[in-house]
């Protein structure tokens, strides 16, 4: 993806939400529930922020430390998670949270895609460094080794740039159009279009994806930066980033959409003065803590979105993830890729 002039939020700011482990599986445990937070305008709800550890506040480039007690709580697969959502809550869109910590690119491609598929073209991926569910690995190694099919890359923000250039070559290596479905020269597919991407970086992966391009041409991705060096690495690749507050003058320098963390506790607090003093620039990520319920986080958004300085949750907004965030189809990024298959031969009809 090519670096684009600066995008200029639309007037009122975007609203998006952050969901944790425990909500997760509180949708899990009662079919239908996601369907509170349906039609309130968000941008897109992010499923299973903790595991980012975006749903404890980080102070710790404050010198204070982080703020972590142990505890991880339950939680639920984020992938698992969406397909549930993307029919409960059939209009808005989601995010799946994931980090090469924890997902090998390839098959979070496939699983991304096909959660795009199945929404219509609502779905994405935010996209983070480390995934504070999964075990640790060799120091240096801890990056998914796919069962020792690699060996592995440090948690670092070259390792997370390099798994989301994957994603984005993959979306793209089997063109949906190629599916053509001729009856008269009996030829289903243009073969000779699906290309390899013959990626050689962090990861090595030859492709082609085993899912066609989606509704939305790709699935978005976001980039969660928890410090200024994973705001640059994600220059030029992310198309969305969410981060803390104290980076967001780097992030929105980026030339993308930028969603700033908004923590709202259950005890409460007015978040109104704390989004009135955010930079105007910046969309809103309200991310809950997990003892406040589904039926409360609709009350906060639909608050939000009519306080005159909040958000700007539309209710009854509709279309893919990328109409809601003004985003482009990407750039070509495979042009004279190598061909996955030879030229289909047309046959007689039988």
């Amino acid at each position: 993806m090519t670096e684009s002039t600066p995008t200029r939020p639309p007037a009122p700011r975007a609203l998006a939400l952050g969901l944790s482990g425990a909500h997760l599986v509180a949708l899990a445990e009662h079919p239908g529930a996601a369907a509170v937070l349906d039609g309130l305008g968000l941008a897109f709800t992010a499923l299973g922020v903790d595991r980012l550890g975006v749903d404890r506040l980080s102070v710790d480039r404050l010198g204070v430390g982080q703020v972590d007690h142990g505890d991880l709580g339950a939680t639920f697969d984020s992938s698992v998670a969406a397909a549930a959502f993307a029919t409960d809550a059939s209009t808005t869109p989601f995010l799946v949270v994931a980090a090469p910590h924890r997902d090998h690119p390839y098959n979070l491609a496939r699983r991304v895609a096909s959660l795009d598929h199945l929404s219509g073209g609502r779905a994405g991926v935010l996209l983070g460094e480390r995934d504070r569910f999964a075990p640790g690995g060799d120091p240096g190694r801890e990056a998914w080794g796919g069962a020792r099919l690699s060996h592995g890359a440090p948690l670092e923000p070259a390792t997370t740039r390099d798994a989301a250039v994957v994603l984005q070559e993959l979306w793209q290596s089997w063109p949906a159009d190629t599916i053509v479905g001729d009856r008269e020269s009996r030829i289903y597919a243009e073969a000779d279009r699906i290309v390899h991407i013959d990626h050689h970086g962090v990861f090595e992966v030859a492709g082609p994806l085993n899912v066609p391009s989606t509704p939305q041409g790709s699935p978005v991705l976001a980039r969660h930066a928890a410090s200024p060096a994973e705001v640059e690495a994600a220059r030029g690749v992310a198309e969305v980033l969410v981060v803390e507050e104290d980076l967001l003058p780097a992030a929105l320098e980026a030339g993308v959409p930028v969603f700033v963390i908004v923590h709202a506790h259950s005890t409460g607090d007015s978040l109104a003065g704390r989004v009135a003093a955010l930079d105007p620039r910046a969309h809103l990520l309200l991310v809950p803590d997990a003892a406040t319920t589904l039926v409360e986080i609709a009350h906060l958004v639909a608050h939000l979105g009519t306080d005159r300085h909040g958000a700007a949750a539309s209710p009854g907004r509709a279309g893919t993830l990328r109409d809601r965030l003004g985003l482009p189809t990407p750039d070509p990024l495979l042009v004279g890729a190598r061909p996955a298959f030879p030229a289909p031969v047309a046959q007689a009809a039988l």
